[in-house]
């Protein structure tokens, strides 16, 4: 017979140790819903600003926070890849723009910098699906180390920009890319997948520029001198002989539209430096 003296002890004990689990259990929910919560805004956010996606899959996705883009011309991206013109003189990267496709927010003001040395270019969009008498913008000729007026994209819809002609010896090679801006109302949440500590709390500009991986801790550094942040790199080996260049996808904080001049005027500080030219 268990007298009530160790009756006593035993319940005191089994009560402690129930105490002790569901304290702990309690300091667990708090760690298990952030994991959630965060899991939740992760999944919630576009893809980040991965420079190895953008060259993968030739598009980029920007969130709600990212106001302006500016889409780079890379060098020899009149070049074809097309049967018939695999020569010497060939593009470097897989693609005519960088990006080539990209999916904006309503109201993403969107501008073109040539950085195709020697090479003036031109930009056409139209809705997709129809033709040139439904041209929404067409920039004019601009040339190397220079940047297309911005068109701001306050409708929803899927958009085709090319430009025909640049390629003698592949006449029907037409440079190309798409713009889908879509309506993120709904999720004022949705954001690029920039980090919030400093000094990157404040991007809402972001573009891309191609350097000789080499040389990419000078470019670097002129880059933050100029006032951008480096948000994402991918090296790759480029398609005309194989040498090492890498995709910086940068970023910087740009007020208005009209401040997209500033930026412009620091990348064209910066273009001609560069070993292509």
């Amino acid at each position: 017979m268990v007298n009530s003296s160790e009756y006593t002890e035993k319940s005191k004990r089994t009560l402690f140790i129930m105490l002790s689990i569901a304290a702990a259990v309690m300091l667990t929910i708090p760690a298990i819903t952030n994991v959630i919560t965060d899991t939740i805004k992760v999944e919630a956010q576009s893809p980040s600003m991965d420079a190895s996606s953008v060259y993968e899959t030739k598009s980029m996705d920007l969130g709600n926070n990212v106001k302006n883009l500016v889409i780079l011309i890379p060098n020899e991206g009149h070049e074809s890849q097309n049967i018939g013109d695999q020569s010497t003189d060939q593009r470097l990267v897989n693609q005519p723009y960088i990006p080539q496709s990209v999916t904006v927010p309503v109201g993403t003001a969107i501008m073109w910098f040539n950085d195709d040395v020697d090479h003036d270019h031109k930009i056409t969009l139209v809705e997709q699906g129809s033709n040139l008498n439904n041209m929404i913008f067409d920039s004019d000729d601009f040339a190397y180390n220079t940047a297309s007026q911005p068109v701001v994209m306050n409708n929803t819809g899927s958009f085709d920009y090319y430009q025909a002609d640049v390629n003698n010896e592949d006449i029907d090679f037409v440079m190309n890319g798409t713009i889908n801006v879509v309506d993120k109302s709904d999720n004022p949440n949705t954001t690029t997948g920039i980090s919030t500590d400093q000094p990157n709390a404040n991007i809402n500009t972001v573009g891309t520029l191609m350097v000789p991986t080499g040389d990419l801790p000078t470019y670097t550094s002129d880059l933050e001198n100029g006032g951008f942040s480096i948000l994402s790199t991918y090296n790759f080996n480029d398609i005309r002989s194989g040498d090492p260049q890498t995709l910086i996808i940068w970023g910087t904080s740009s007020s208005s539209t009209n401040s997209l001049v500033n930026v412009v005027s620091q990348l064209e500080q910066i273009t001609p430096t560069l070993p292509y030219s």
